[in-house]
């Protein structure tokens, strides 16, 4: 680990007691450090090392590099407050404001190409092993990445058949989880492969070949691999992204209630819990990319209305 990425690390921690979500931040200065390392460069940085990293990918929305150098700058303000040499990247000289990413809605299909090509793409045993339960249990539960990189063997109860979600975005809460899922989550915890990394008991569940915990940037380096291997293309605007199976999860569900002729606002009341989201309508942005929810709701509305 740089000493860049320690004083990340320290940051986070120390931000995350104070009860702040720092999952984007982890994402993007975890990735900038990782590229500062492939420079040479693992204890300080320029502006110019900021703005050339930001800038990436050249064909991306302006919008997404000031965001990109607005986490820099926040990393940066921090390191120099505590008396690292770093530059902190002037405030202006990127657009900012984010837009969200046109959702990837993934198919069943899609899933399995992932699922397989997980052993393809990663040799060691318990690599493709923790990839395998990361795409299986982020579209089992919707679930954000950092929540399924925290959770621990004691967060999993198997006779309630529930998972505790700890130190996320606003509040511990509960998720539940089909048999298949516990047994699935219990056998990656046993492991040999895992088991011979000898993890910490209270450590975190999804575990590297040193028996420690992975950072979110290394997953999303993982993941980028899988789906160039499972052959899986943007569509349109849409590019497959780790995130979007959290999309996925809540469409999915969705779709289901109209289906089912259930009732979709009590659904979206469920998923808002489930998801860890605050408000309903930050649950909207989740169901708003699938033409056929759509179209089910659509159809819904179209139907005659009981006026008795």
């Amino acid at each position: 680990m740089s000493t860049l990425e320690q004083h990340l690390t320290e940051y986070l921690s120390m931000r995350r007691a104070l009860g702040y979500d720092l999952d984007k931040l982890e994402h993007l200065a975890g990735q900038f450090c990782t590229w500062l390392t492939a420079q040479g460069k693992e204890s300080t940085f320029t502006s110019a090392d900021a703005l050339t990293w930001a800038r990436l990918p050249v064909d991306a929305d302006p919008r997404w590099w000031g965001m990109r150098l607005g986490a820099v700058r926040t990393f940066a303000k921090y390191l120099d407050a505590i008396g690292v040499d770093v530059q902190v990247p002037p405030a202006g000289i990127l657009p900012a404001g984010p837009r969200r990413a046109a959702p990837f809605i993934y198919s069943q299909a899609d899933l399995q190409a992932l699922l397989h090509a997980c052993p393809q793409v990663f040799t060691r045993p318990l690599q493709a092993a923790t990839m395998r339960t990361v795409i299986g249990l982020l579209a089992a539960t919707g679930m954000r990445i950092g929540e399924v990189l925290r959770l621990c063997s004691g967060d999993i109860d198997t006779a309630a058949e529930v998972l505790a979600i700890r130190a996320s975005k606003r509040k511990d809460r509960l998720v539940p989880v089909h048999r298949s899922t516990i047994e699935a989550l219990m056998a990656y915890r046993d492991l040999p492969a895992r088991t011979a990394t000898h993890p910490a008991t209270s450590g975190p569940l999804l575990v590297s070949s040193h028996g420690t915990g992975y950072h979110r940037s290394t997953i999303e380096s993982y993941f980028a691999r899988v789906v160039t291997a499972a052959g899986l293309q943007p569509r349109g605007a849409a590019r497959p992204r780790l995130h979007d199976l959290r999309h996925t999860f809540a469409t999915a569900h969705m779709a289901a209630a109209y289906r089912g002729g259930g009732d979709p606002q009590r659904t979206l009341t469920l998923l808002s819990t489930w998801l860890g989201h605050t408000s309903t309508a930050h649950t909207y942005w989740y169901l708003s990319a699938t033409p056929e929810l759509m179209a089910l709701a659509a159809a819904r509305l179209d139907q005659p209305q009981d006026r008795s």
